[in-house]
């Protein structure tokens, strides 16, 4: 079942997570830490980005890695993060 973009950033999580990774790919241990979720939670908010279209994986040993898939994606979390910070 696809995820829409739109429903994939009204979660203020989620966008974080998106500015995170706009700066590297990053694996879920990452994550947690940048984040202060348990590991399920960040699970599910990536399962949503990826549904979504907005992160890919990659593996590398016995890691996964996270990165956007485009670049487009870091700019409109961006500036989500910013109006998030403003408003509250």
């Amino acid at each position: 079942m696809a995820y829409s973009p739109i429903d994939a950033l009204s979660n203020p999580v989620r966008i974080k997570m998106l500015c995170c990774l706009s700066k590297k790919s990053r694996c879920v241990g990452e994550l947690i830490s940048i984040c202060g979720l348990a590991q399920s939670a960040v699970s599910q908010h990536l399962i949503k980005l990826k549904k979504a279209g907005l992160v890919k994986a990659r593996r590398s040993g016995k890691f996964i890695y996270y990165s956007l898939t485009d670049q487009k994606v870091a700019k409109v979390a961006n500036q989500l993060n910013v109006y998030c910070k403003e408003v509250n």
